[in-house]
């Protein structure tokens, strides 16, 4: 069966780029979904897709084509470098205290964000130690993937997905215990606007303090990583910072960013004027 037709709509759709050596993931990932709708090859499939009149069928190859690994703190030094460094900077830049702080709003975005593990971490660590900073806090969480935004929304997560990561303390004060799994509070929720977002075709929302991108990018070609990159950089307020996915950097796709380091974490910044070297 050829594959390029369908493999240049997958890219157009969602940036995501099939190598050579990725074309088994067609096999493997559609196989449900062409027996479902009785496609006999990914000609048929593409036609389908070209045809534009069946959105239920977009969306669940979508959704069977992208990546939903994620786990609660995935990469916890970063989640560190949250509370430890970037947000304390956020705060002495703006004269806030951790006793007495402004009704100042502390913007996230969590872009990429699967079933919603890491906008709810990210919570999560913010109320734990900046209780008096959380009610000010937003967090926007998008993803591609509408089922995986609506699995967000509904904040329920099974036991195995709450060994991967949870510490124990957290899980006792954030999530009420349903059959064979855990709900996240209330509380967390409404603090999160989840919604779907495709990175390389949606207008980007804006501007935050902090953008989390984590471990999408490497999925997509050259191009398209630098132009969702530059739109990254101008979805942040002028003393933002950018957090990719640690094997992800911004070398030969953005000038002038400086490297910020906290323990094994790296984030960017793009302003000289903001940054506190400490």
């Amino acid at each position: 069966m050829d594959h390029k037709q369908l493999v240049s709509i997958i890219q157009n759709m969602t940036g995501v780029y099939l190598t050579d050596d990725k074309i088994y993931l067609l096999d493997s990932r559609l196989r449900d979904l062409m027996k479902e709708h009785s496609l006999q090859n990914y000609d048929e499939v593409a036609a389908r897709l070209i045809g534009g009149t069946d959105e239920n069928f977009t969306h669940r190859l979508i959704d069977q084509i992208t990546t939903h690994e994620t786990k609660f703190f995935r990469d916890e030094s970063i989640f560190n470098a949250l509370v430890d460094q970037m947000i304390p900077e956020w705060m002495d830049r703006r004269g806030i205290s951790a006793s007495s702080p402004r009704s100042e709003t502390l913007s996230i975005w969590s872009a990429a964000c699967s079933t919603g593990q890491e906008p709810y971490s990210i919570a999560m660590i913010i109320r734990d130690r900046f209780p008096l900073i959380y009610p000010n806090l937003r967090i926007t969480a998008t993803d591609i993937s509408r089922d995986s935004v609506e699995r967000a929304k509904a904040g329920y997560y099974t036991n195995f997905e709450i060994q991967r990561g949870m510490p124990p303390h957290m899980l006792t004060k954030y999530f009420t215990q349903e059959k064979d799994g855990y709900r996240i509070t209330n509380e967390l929720k409404t603090g999160i606007d989840f919604k779907t977002h495709n990175l390389v075709s949606d207008p980007f929302p804006g501007r935050f303090d902090f953008i989390f991108c984590r471990n999408v990018l490497i999925y997509f070609d050259e191009g398209t990583r630098k132009t969702i990159l530059v739109k990254l950089r101008d979805s942040l307020k002028d003393d933002g910072a950018l957090v990719l996915g640690s094997s992800e950097n911004l070398i030969g796709s953005l000038p002038n960013y400086i490297v910020r380091e906290a323990g094994l974490a790296r984030y960017y910044e793009f302003s000289t004027q903001v940054t506190f070297f400490k």
